[in-house]
């Protein structure tokens, strides 16, 4: 997005020795360093850009002429050039961008002076000449310099003083029709109260003689004002010109396309007392400008690199905001021109990229990002698998997904059912070494893999067994042996008993650790005898019993009350479970809702951690029915649907039927109701049947009024 905007250039320039049309600007402090010395700078702004068409440059000295109390001429001070600097274009407006052309520099010429008090005080000044001649407000600006001064006062009567000085740069851009504010404030190295105005520049040297020696001294008039100008009306704008008096704050919307001479002067103030005054001597120039902020992201060109990404700015701006598109979250944010992020997994996100955000000039850009782990394709071949184990299953791993497009090469004597699958049964003919690869391309990336399976025919013995647990404990022994050829198997289970199975199943009943070996035997092909010996693998702790009663075993739904009594032997706890209630008393009283068969849990706990359970069987019988015979679905809360009331019933059928005999509602559920939405108002018909525990079974049959 382009922004076109008008801005104000500043410049600034120091004219040449002879011929000087470029110096726009300056300003002249001092520093007191005790013993009547003084540091004195006078700072000097030239144009140094293309405008400066007869390529003046700044002095190679200037001459800082001193006067006493009366303006009569004492001596002159020559400071020699120092090198000079570039003055940064500081805009406050991001969206004003300076064109290239424009050049300003800065000299500083400082240098000592010798002021010995008792005399009244002093005033320094420097002249020179010329301003540039296309500036508006002045009458004749080619004939017309500048004076840079600033007074002394007697250290006698008002103490050793410094002068205050400006803090920042003048400004160098501003806008036209743009409401803009520019910082003119100043430092006093005392202390001093400061006050700041706008105020006349002062007039200079002339064209015949630019660089007087010695300079005139005091009193100095202002500058010639062109026709409609004056102090109170510098620069033309609506608002004009205007300074805070407190805080140096400058404020203007200029409404002509030109250049300008302002001046800008701060007052120093010590118990009420005047002591020093410094002028700052300036141009403006208001010119029209286009301006670029620009959002652009450098789309996604590498893939699968990880989670990391390194956001490519390609945009223009001042500052910006990233938006790195992760949802759900609001800390996915980064103001750096050109951030890293780590997202917080893998997939596709939108990252949105604002170029001087919240300004008019914004412009926003979006880069899509797809964040995948390199895809780190392996697999793992077993080390050694004999001919008659096979299939060899051969697992891919690495960062892909299901979708991903999988190659296997199992070379010339290899075979699987498919070679496209993550998980594959390969066999080979013969025992060897054999190379496999892989090959898997997913999300646009390529990831391949290579290593060698190996097929040895020598068994290998290997079993696995769920090994703790409580008597009687029933254990199932998992054999994972293999070999080349068949097998024998010889197990000692550790109790005295033995097995030839390739997969025992056998119960420990007494408590106790049990050591349990397996020896593989083969007959044929690779003839082995292979032992593996486990100490103490099977562990079998004691177990309690569970056992308790009821009292009654049947009660009614009358008086549904039933006491339940533990008797487990062994147990140091017990855990009753009645009706969806827990219990964990040794005997307690429970009452239920309903009719039926009901049956109590009980878990005895020995301090082992061993459990056994039982259960406890009760009868709840009859049953209790009572139907509404009208209900009112008009949406304000009360008797808004229908629905019996049931107790006891074991089995339950309800049907509502409308005056043609058409069902309108039907449940076996004896918690449902009847909304009535959808159907007039009006009487209906109901049935009911319903049976307790056993076969005793009841119909109940009604008419239930819907009303509106």
């Amino acid at each position: 997005m382009k922004v076109r905007l008008l801005f104000i250039l500043v410049a600034f320039a120091v004219p040449s020795l002879l011929k000087a049309t470029h110096i726009i600007g300056g300003e002249l402090y001092y520093t007191s360093l005790g013993n009547d010395q003084y540091d004195v700078t006078l700072k000097i702004y030239r144009d140094c850009g293309p405008s400066n068409t007869n390529g003046t440059g700044f002095d190679p000295t200037v001459e800082i002429g001193v006067f006493d109390a009366s303006g009569g001429y004492l001596f002159s001070e020559f400071f020699n050039f120092p090198g000079a600097s570039n003055v940064p274009v500081l805009l406050n407006n991001p969206c004003l961008t300076a064109p290239p052309s424009i050049c300003v520099e800065v000299a500083e010429y400082v240098g000592t002076i010798l002021l010995p008090s008792g005399t009244g005080g002093y005033t320094l000044a420097y002249k020179r000449c010329c301003r540039t001649p296309s500036i508006l407000n002045l009458n004749q600006p080619g004939n017309q310099g500048l004076t840079c001064t600033v007074d002394v006062p007697d250290v006698s009567l008002t103490g050793a003083n410094s002068s205050p000085r400006f803090n920042g740069y003048p400004p160098i851009a501003l806008c036209a029709t743009q409401a803009m504010s520019f910082d003119h404030s100043a430092t006093d190295p005392d202390g001093d109260v400061l006050v700041y105005e706008l105020a006349e520049p002062f007039q200079g040297a002339s064209a015949i003689n630019p660089l007087p020696s010695p300079p005139l001294g005091p009193p100095y008039g202002p500058v010639f004002w062109g026709a409609g100008y004056s102090l109170a009306n510098m620069i033309n704008g609506a608002p004009g010109l205007s300074i805070n008096a407190s805080t140096g704050l400058g404020q203007l919307t200029p409404t002509l396309i030109g250049s300008f001479v302002v001046g800008v002067r701060v007052k120093e103030f010590r118990n009420g007392q005047l002591l020093s005054q410094v002028m700052r001597d300036l141009r403006f120039d208001v010119v029209s400008c286009q301006v670029t902020v620009v959002s652009a992201i450098q789309q996604q060109s590498t893939f699968c690199s990880g989670l990391t990404v390194s956001m490519v700015n390609q945009g223009t701006g001042n500052f910006f905001h990233w938006d790195f598109g992760v949802s759900g979250i609001t800390s996915d944010t980064s103001d750096l021109a050109a951030p890293t992020y780590t997202y917080p997994d893998t997939g596709t996100y939108t990252a949105t990229l604002i170029a001087n955000p919240g300004w008019p000039c914004a412009d926003t850009s979006t880069g899509t990002f797809s964040v995948f782990p390199p895809l780190a394709v392996n697999f793992v071949a077993p080390d050694i698998t004999c001919a008659d184990a096979q299939p060899i299953t051969l697992t891919a791993t690495g960062n892909f997904t299901t979708a991903a497009n999988i190659a296997w090469d199992l070379g010339a004597q290899g075979t699987a059912p498919q070679l496209n699958a993550p998980v594959l049964q390969v066999s080979y003919a013969q025992p060897g070494a054999f190379a496999v690869s892989i090959d898997v391309t997913d999300f646009g990336c390529s990831g391949s893999f290579t290593d060698s399976v190996i097929v040895h025919p020598n068994p290998v013995v290997s079993y696995t067994v769920d090994t703790v647990g409580c008597v009687p404990l029933e254990v199932l022994f998992a054999n994972g042996s293999t070999a080349w050829t068949s097998m024998r198997y010889a197990w000692d289970l550790g109790d005295g008993t033995t097995s030839t199975d390739a997969q025992p199943l056998h119960t420990y009943g007494t408590p106790g650790l049990y050591d349990v070996s397996l020896t593989v035997m083969t007959d044929s092909g690779c003839v082995d005898t292979v032992s593996l010996v486990r100490p103490g693998l099977v562990r079998v702790w004691p177990q309690p019993l569970a056992q308790g009663w009821a009292e009654p075993e049947e009660a009614t739904v009358l008086d549904p009350v039933i006491t339940f009594h533990d008797a487990s032997i062994d147990a140091v706890s017990v855990l009753f479970e009645v009706d969806g209630v827990q219990y964990d008393q040794p005997a307690f009283t429970h009452i239920f809702e309903g009719a039926g068969q009901f049956e109590a849990l009980l878990i005895a706990t020995s301090g082992l951690g061993c459990s056994d359970t039982t259960r406890i069987t009760v009868f709840i019988k009859d049953h209790l029915f009572f139907a509404p015979n009208v209900f009112t679905p008009n949406e304000d809360g009360i008797n808004d649907v229908w629905g019996p009331s049931v107790i006891g019933a074991r089995l339950y059928d309800l049907a509502v039927y409308d005056r043609w005999g058409q069902q309108v509602f039907h449940s076996t559920d004896p918690s449902a109701s009847w909304s009535g939405e959808g159907y007039p108002q009006g009487a209906y018909t109901y049935k009911a049947w319903l049976s307790e525990f056993g076969a005793l079974e009841k119909e109940y049959v009604g008419i239930v009024s819907l009303v509106r």
